[in-house]
């Protein structure tokens, strides 16, 4: 049976740069879902230079969960949703609160819904290192995706009992435009980079993966050290 590609947060470098990792060779029908912006029209416009039947869906922070339901349903009426990447997030919210909701509390809803409507798919959660070991620098973006992560990572049982398998990546600096401009942190990657480790972890059974791979042990070791010895931008 064929089956919908869905990319929340379309347009994501890292998640445009799975997606197409994952897609399989067209014809193929891609949604892309988003907030309006030239960015998420072009990237539909690539995709459908290399043959695939693309459309758009708005998406923000603000749906609630039967919204969220609704435009999952919508979106699954003709073919099967049968991968998801979830790509969402920010850095430059407007306050400590919006970053939470951004990050962290409308991801949750997401993927919660995304758990209860998918069976035989693949659920991509684009997390971050710092849901690991959340940053005071960047307090609410860590905070949320730590909501974020833990939630994908509770649901994953529940949702492989439905055929559906959750893979929770964990980039740490990548560079994007969101990180443009930012001081360049140890172990930088790219959205390439970062694509071709969740095809790598796909290809076995891991719920968790880290980009680049040695991000793992690093986080490990600075959550073993006291903040205040840290430089700044990593406490």
């Amino acid at each position: 049976m064929t089956s919908t590609a869905l990319l929340v947060g379309g347009s994501s470098e890292i998640g445009m740069a799975v997606l197409k990792e994952l897609l399989g060779p067209p014809p193929r029908d891609v949604v892309l879902a988003g907030r309006p912006s030239g960015q998420l029209w072009q990237n539909a416009e690539k995709l459908r230079d290399l043959g695939y039947h693309v459309t758009t869906a708005q998406y923000d922070a603000t749906l609630q969960a039967g919204e969220i339901d609704g435009l999952l349903a919508h979106l699954s009426a003709h073919h099967p949703v049968g991968l998801a990447v979830v790509a969402v997030g920010s850095m430059a919210t407007a306050s400590f609160e919006d970053g939470l909701v951004v990050n962290g509390v409308a991801v949750a809803l997401l993927v919660h819904a995304l758990v209860q409507r998918l069976s035989d798919a693949q659920l991509v959660l684009l997390s971050s290192a710092a849901a690991a070991r959340p940053r005071r620098s960047i307090m609410a973006y860590s905070l949320g995706k730590q909501l974020a992560d833990s939630t994908a990572l509770m649901l994953a049982p529940q949702a492989a009992e439905r055929g559906v398998r959750v893979l929770v990546v964990r980039p740490g600096f990548v560079t994007t435009r969101m990180t443009d401009g930012l001081k360049r942190a140890p172990l930088a990657t790219t959205a390439e980079r970062v694509a071709q480790r969740v095809v790598r972890a796909l290809q076995g059974r891991r719920v968790v993966v880290w980009a680049p791979a040695p991000m793992g042990l690093m986080v490990w070791l600075l959550g073993r050290l006291p903040r205040r010895m840290l430089p700044a931008e990593l406490r």
